[in-house]
């Protein structure tokens, strides 16, 4: 497969932008990384922190408690459940939201795929109001993905109490974005050519996408999902930060009271969780790509073929570990909702009432706030439009004193961030790669020695041993800890949000490669070409855009976590989302989220035009 020139040169212009906007970052944040208080000792307490790991603890360390206490185990299985639980609650909200959003915003057959010569009026009109809904559900998942869970935990929570169905929606509205903005792209980024085949024998633009698009998408949609599932398990817990009972709490205590070896315990615990849901995934996702194999054809005979079809059907093989994972899921899901009543608020309807209009009084700008926290929304409506002028020098007074730095902070971070941990991932895939890193790569290198063989193998089981490890800890728990050791400044935010993202890029671009077909690397393999340069020249340029598709993607969560990361003390979006709450002034925490927002929606237009640009200029080839 010959690859266009203008491909070659459009993909070395974007790499060579990202590169530039990585010394930009560099260079805003400035080259003052370590900022500790004079006669801070860095080393002996990063000494302290990591020889814990050696010696987590099984007991309490603290030797102020009761006799009677339950014991640190105990406390620590009760948080992890409680953390699985949440996670799976928010799942199940945010998946049938994802599912929905995705289906909408799909460009593959509305309004795109129905794009097929000249249409009456009536059919233009509908085209047009197609597109409306399709860019709406797009800025709706944008809205919905580009708020940090924690900052929707923040407003519901003032909202509504300290209910755990709060918590559970916080996790879910941002992941029901995520779900459905990966879902329509996965869509949009399948193979067009069966899709037109049957819309050339008459098939409607629905058919075309229900019976080509969607099956084929649909086995990395299940086993997204089940990473999604592995992300709320981390978000979960780290709700635990601002109070929730979570695992992340007993975390925060125990680092608070420098008691490390419980730290330490906390941390593997979550960190078993996390690698078994992974596990989890790779298996799902193995048997979806290879599917199951008929053992043997039923004997047809003279049955006419209606029969015949039935047969087949009858006797063709059914992957019950796919079936019964997902049976499972549902039971665990169930469980979750009906194994407590005390999800929901224990206020009165009027208590609640009366705090959600306190709350959203106090959400509305200053300036053309109601006299009554009772008002009506009109009222609101009406205060709002009569205060124009008051609003804007409102908006400009804290987009000037700090909007504008703190943004600039929080996209810095988040670049510096996301383009340091694609380098890793994209140096080290071709040793942690299934495609690759074995002892016969596409069953082309058939004279491999065993001990080849098995050098491979383990290189390949080590690499992705450490994406799973450096992903499995939340990034706020890697800055808070960061921070906590090497003092206040922007470059622990960066590590920490490099360190998470290398294991999240590693995975997906991972099984991006692994979901090639394999017809043109083992081509270059069979032509004498070595791992590398199969890589280099084959699977990494097939697996460009859908590269891109995820490094926008993760850029988007850099800038939702470099957001909340503020809230640590930096000098980012969160640390003034963090003065605000703390002050009730949720208006101004309100506009300082929105621009966080703002940004995101830019980076989803950019990646949107981008990918399309690709695969338009290998479409003309």
């Amino acid at each position: 497969m010959k690859v266009p020139v203008t491909v070659w040169l459009g993909r070395r212009l974007v790499v060579v932008a990202f590169l530039t906007v990585l010394v930009v970052s560099g260079w805003v944040l400035g080259p003052r990384i370590i900022q500790l208080s004079e006669g801070a000792d860095p080393f002996a307490e990063a000494g302290r922190f990591f020889g814990a790991a050696l010696s987590p603890a099984l007991v309490d360390e603290n030797p102020s408690l009761p006799e009677d206490a339950r014991p640190f185990l105990v406390r620590l299985g009760e948080s992890l459940l409680r953390t699985f639980r949440y996670a799976l609650i928010a799942i199940s909200l945010a998946v049938p939201a994802g599912l929905l959003l995705g289906f909408l915003a799909s460009s593959a057959w509305w309004p795109g795929g129905m794009r097929y010569g000249k249409a009456p009026a009536g059919r233009m009109m509908m085209r047009g109001m197609l597109r409306l809904l399709r860019w709406g559900c797009r800025f709706l998942i944008t809205l919905g993905r580009s708020i940090h869970e924690l900052v929707w935990a923040l407003f519901f929570l003032s909202a509504l109490g300290d209910a755990p169905i709060a918590a559970c929606s916080a996790l879910a509205l941002p992941f029901a974005g995520t779900l459905g903005k990966v879902f329509s792209e996965l869509i949009d980024e399948q193979s067009q050519e069966s899709r037109s085949t049957l819309m050339a024998t008459g098939a409607s633009p629905l058919q075309a996408f229900g019976h080509a698009l969607l099956p084929s998408a649909l086995p990395e949609m299940l086993t997204y999902t089940v990473y999604r599932f592995e992300c709320a398990l981390r978000s979960s817990a780290v709700l635990g930060f601002i109070g929730v009972e979570t695992v992340g709490l007993g975390i925060r205590q125990s680092y608070e009271n420098l008691y490390y070896g419980e730290v330490w315990t906390q941390l593997y615990a979550l960190v078993i969780v996390v690698v078994g849901v992974d596990a989890l995934g790779a298996r799902l996702r193995d048997r979806l790509n290879r599917g199951i194999t008929r053992k043997s054809v039923p004997v047809i005979g003279s049955l006419d073929l209606e029969k015949s079809e039935a047969r087949l059907r009858r006797t063709a093989p059914r992957d019950w570990v796919v079936r019964g994972g997902l049976l499972a899921g549902i039971v665990l899901v169930l469980i979750s909702w009906g194994s407590g009543r005390e999800l929901g608020t224990t206020m009165s309807a009027e208590q609640r009432d009366a705090r959600i209009g306190r709350f959203l009084t106090k959400l509305t700008p200053a300036p053309a706030r109601p006299e009554s926290a009772t008002a009506s929304g009109s009222e609101r409506i009406e205060a709002l439009e009569g205060k124009g002028e008051e609003m804007k020098n409102w908006a400009f007074d804290l987009w000037s004193r700090n909007g504008a730095e703190a943004l600039l902070n929080t996209v810095a971070i988040a670049s510096a961030a996301i383009i340091l941990s694609a380098i890793g991932a994209a140096l080290l895939l071709p040793l942690g790669s299934r495609a690759l890193a074995r002892g016969e790569p596409f069953g082309v290198l058939g004279a491999a020695s065993r001990w080849v063989h098995w050098w491979w193998s383990g290189i390949g089981f080590l690499t992705r041993s450490l994406f799973i490890l450096a992903r499995a800890v939340p990034e706020y728990v890697y800055a808070f800890l960061l921070v906590g050791l090497l003092g206040p400044s922007a470059w622990p935010l960066v590590l920490a949000l490099a360190l998470h993202n290398l294991g999240i890029l590693g995975r997906l671009w991972g099984e991006v490669m692994e979901n090639q077909r394999p017809e043109v690397p083992r081509h270059w393999i069979q032509g004498g070409a070595g791992r590398v340069q199969s890589y280099c020249g084959s699977l990494a340029p097939l697996s460009f855009n859908r590269f891109l598709l995820f490094f926008f993607y993760r850029w988007e969560t850099c800038i939702r976590e470099a957001t909340i990361l503020g809230m640590l003390g930096i000098s980012s979006l969160g640390y003034y989302v963090s003065i605000a709450h703390n002050w009730l002034r949720y208006d101004e925490m309100l506009f300082y989220v929105l621009l966080g927002v703002s940004v995101i929606f830019a980076g989803d237009v950019l990646s949107d035009w981008m990918r399309r640009k690709l695969r338009g200029d290998l479409a003309c080839s």
